[in-house]
């Protein structure tokens, strides 16, 4: 007995050694793995931090005399009327070494309207011949030096020379602009409709009740039991009125429109659960039995609270980036340049994607894991999936060409449109849900399954209320894996006829309707500023990196909070 003690203990021991090895190795690896991302994203932003014009102005010798540095400027920062400037002033720093000792001048170089005025500048020991320039707008001019020493040249502020006529972006500023508004814009109008305002705040206050009910609020509330009836009825017709005047404002006027229809099945809630409690003798007091007393408690709050934070970003903010909202691409100015057409196109792909892909390959893994016999069909259907998994995104591409692009065959003839470009992505989505809604599947004990058939259930009943459910929070996961895949591909989309620069938004259902089909992505708008020869055109493919680096975090984000929603309904 002694001997069997002794190698238990030893046994343990190692046990207890390995599993902390395991655990130190995953955290190990994961703060590699946070450490080369980190690297990464900044490898992908340091190049939308300008840093204006700099270099060097080689040194003087017998055979070479005389060196120099060409400078332009694209626009102008002198008002031609007032001749006051318009921006920053542009200030050049020339420092080099000598035997005083380090020496340092400032050029300013003002830029006006008319071309084809220069006056180049000479270095001499001495210093500079001139300390302001007056230079026209895309003429270039000269800095020379007869120094035998290096000259370096540093733009210190002021716009950088590829800047557009906005002035944007200047020195150590990032190449994207933007301006936050509260309530109202600069010239005092307000960046709301009323009944967006109000249905935005209604709803914060509802989430703060349902969230912390406290009797004061709750016996206000109850003054509204007569009227239960007609609240839906009252808030929709809000919520359409919301839409009515929009005035533009779409995006606004929905959310706006959404947070009213929302708060009236809040407030029916609150006021059914509050009813209840009182059927059954309690007091308003006891807000713990309250809560529970709320149908779908937990899911409302969730909902409202999304809403709620998205709502803040549209109705009392308004939130300006030109590059994303307003600017198309300028195949002459990179700075004046922006992604509005493939920041939509990106979106419209997108939501027809996870409209196309997500329900039909949630029913896919159901009927295999759940209704499919094991029979030999059954096994080459899971082997096709499985394969398809694991195919070349090209592929796809050129599934998508023969079926949804081209016409005659078995080919739809969508051309090279919106609506052609989602069903492909949707496509190259579903086998990798798929895989993922069976797995979620498998993973829900047999026990749940045997008990729901103990009790009467059908088939369907025991999959949608038991298996499904607790299966949810798998089945996001995958899905969150297979939209994060095709928002970042292009392959499939240049075969399916993307294009890389259109001047006005997509339509979605131009294929159907006749509208103009071209469209673009944020993938391959990157790919093709990655391509030109300016390195103003690199940092404009960083900045729509980190746009679609920010678009795919939030995509995500809400993925995440649904399955974290599920998973704890699951475990409460």
């Amino acid at each position: 007995m002694k001997d069997i003690d002794k190698l238990l203990k030893r046994n343990r021991t190692y046990r207890d050694l390995t599993e902390r090895l395991g655990s130190t190795g995953l955290a190990v690896s994961g703060l590699i793995g946070l450490l080369f991302l980190g690297v990464l994203v900044w490898q992908i932003a340091e190049p939308t931090f300008i840093s204006g014009e700099e270099g060097e102005i080689p040194a003087a010798s017998e055979s070479i005399p005389v060196t120099d540095y060409i400078l332009k400027w694209d626009f102008a920062n002198v008002d031609s009327e007032t001749g006051e400037l318009t921006t920053e002033p542009i200030i050049l720093r020339l420092t080099w070494e000598d035997g005083g000792g380090e020496q340092s001048h400032d050029l300013q170089v003002n830029i006006i309207e008319e071309k084809g005025v220069t006056k180049d500048v000479s270095i001499t020991s001495d210093g500079l011949d001139s300390e302001i320039l007056e230079i026209g707008r895309k003429t270039k001019f000269y800095l020379y030096s007869n120094l035998d020493v290096i000259v370096e040249v540093e733009q210190i502020s002021g716009p950088v020379p590829s800047a557009d006529s906005n002035g944007y972006p200047v020195v150590d500023s990032f190449v994207v602009s933007g301006d936050i508004h509260i309530l109202s814009d600069d010239d005092g109008e307000l960046v709301f409709q009323p009944l967006e305002l109000v249905g935005y705040a209604v709803l914060f206050l509802l989430i703060i009740v349902m969230t912390w009910p406290k009797v004061g609020a709750l016996n206000a509330l109850s003054s509204l039991q007569p009227y239960r009836r007609f609240i839906r009825p009252v808030f929709y017709t809000i919520s359409g009125m919301t839409l009515a005047i929009s005035q533009g404002m779409f995006v606004a006027a929905a959310l706006g429109a959404v947070c009213w229809a929302l708060s009236g099945v809040m407030l029916n809630r609150i006021l059914e659960g509050m009813e209840r409690l009182q059927n059954i003798g309690r007091e308003l007091s006891e807000t713990s039995r309250l809560k529970h007393s709320i149908s779908n408690r937990d899911g409302l709050l969730m909902w409202s609270r999304m809403l709620f934070v998205t709502s803040t970003i549209f109705i009392p903010l308004l939130i300006d980036i030109p590059f994303l909202t307003e600017r198309y691409q300028d195949i002459f100015v990179p700075y004046a340049s922006g992604i509005r057409a493939a920041f939509f196109g990106t979106i419209w792909v997108m939501l027809i994607a996870m409209i196309v892909s997500i329900p039909i390959s949630v029913g896919a893994a159901i009927y295999l894991e759940e209704y499919a016999k094991p029979n030999q069909m059954t096994k080459l259907i899971q082997a096709l999936v499985t394969n398809l998994a694991g195919v070349p995104s090209i592929v796809f591409g050129m599934f998508g060409l023969a079926i949804f692009v081209k016409q005659g065959g078995i080919g739809w003839g969508l051309g090279p449109s919106v609506l052609a470009a989602g069903l492909t992505m949707g496509v190259m989505a579903m086998p990798i849900i798929v895989l993922a809604g069976q797995e979620a599947l498998r993973s829900v004990p047999r026990s749940l399954r045997e008990s729901a058939y103990g009790v009467g259930c059908t088939r369907w009943q025991v999959t949608k209320d038991h298996v499904l459910p607790s299966a949810m929070p798998g089945i996001m996961t995958g899905s969150i894996l297979a939209m994060s895949r095709i928002m970042g591909e292009a392959a499939p989309l240049v075969v399916v006829g993307a294009t890389a620069m259109i001047l006005f938004d997509p339509e979605p259902l131009a294929a159907l309707s006749g509208g103009n089909a071209e469209f673009t992505v944020i993938p391959i708008q990157i790919y093709f500023w990655t391509q030109e020869a300016d390195p103003a055109w690199h940092s404009m493919a960083a900045a729509a990196s980190i746009a679609l680096i920010c678009l795919l975090v939030a995509m995500n984000s809400i993925a995440i909070v649904l399955r974290q929603h599920f998973r704890r309904r699951l475990n409460s």
